[in-house]
Order: structure tokens, then sequence, then C-alpha cells
């Protein structure tokens, strides 16, 4: 199995800490220049920290672009699942947080009802057969073939 780029880092950082205690046990020996062996602790510290901003930083730039994909893929996908209608209820809920702040309602929801939504659309429906028929009348044939 490959490993991944945290796995490896985690194991670097775990030897070079190791390393780094290693150096300080080293130095508390007797006879052990001290003077020496601190700044090539400090050096591998460095190294250490050096290595896990490289990777993170990558690895961060990777994981921000991934981020960025499948969230507008999870848009689209709450897009998709929500009812056009949830709009008024939003603005009810908007009107709601704005009279609690001492506002005024910026839009007024009108009473609906189904029976008045199909009149209508009868209504539109019958004014629109009304212009088909006329635009189909003889006379109308006999203008548009003179033109």
């Amino acid at each position: 199995m490959k490993q991944t780029a945290y796995e490896l880092l985690a194991v670097l950082d775990r030897n070079l800490r190791e390393s780094v205690n290693l150096f300080k046990q080293l130095a508390e020996c007797p006879g052990q220049r001290s003077d020496v062996l601190t700044p090539l602790s400090n050096e591998l510290q460095y190294v250490r920290a050096q290595a896990g901003f490289e990777v993170t930083t990558e690895a961060s730039d990777f994981e921000q672009d991934q981020a960025t994909h499948w969230s507008r893929i999870h848009h689209k996908y709450e897009m998709w699942l929500k009812d056009p209608d949830d709009v008024f209820l939003d603005v009810e809920a908007r009107d709601e947080q704005r009279k609690k702040q001492g506002l005024r309602p910026r839009i007024v929801v009108l009473p609906w009802s189904a029976e008045e939504e199909e009149k209508l659309l009868a209504a539109k429906r019958a004014q629109g057969a009304k212009k088909r028929k006329r635009a189909s009348s003889p006379k109308e044939i006999v203008k548009r073939r003179k033109k």
C-alpha cells in the first residue's frame, strides 16, 4: 500500500524529533562538546520544520483545489434539491429578522389561493385562444396573401 504525504511527513517528523533528542543526550554525555552538538540539533529542528512547511503547503494547495471542486458539485446538488417556492419561506424569515431589528419589511407577500391562480390561468388560456382565432379569420388570411 502506498503511503500518503501526510503519513510520510509524520514518520519523518517523528524520526527527526528522536534524532534531536539523541543529540541532546549526546551533549549531556561527559567529554562531548555541547557547543557543537546543540547547533547540529538546531539544524535538524530547522530541517524538520522546513520539510513540514513544504509538504503541508503543497498538500494545502491540493486540498484547497479539492474543496473548491467538491463545493461546486455540492452546491449544484443542493440547488437541484431545493424547491423553487422555498424562496418565499426565506423572504418570510428575513422579514422576521428585520422586524426584530426594528426595520420595515422590504417585501409584501400577498395572500395566495389555488382557486384564484386557476382562475387567472384559465383567463390567460381563454385570452390566448381568442387571439389565435382572430389571427386565422378569413379576412386575416386574405390580407396576408395580398402582402
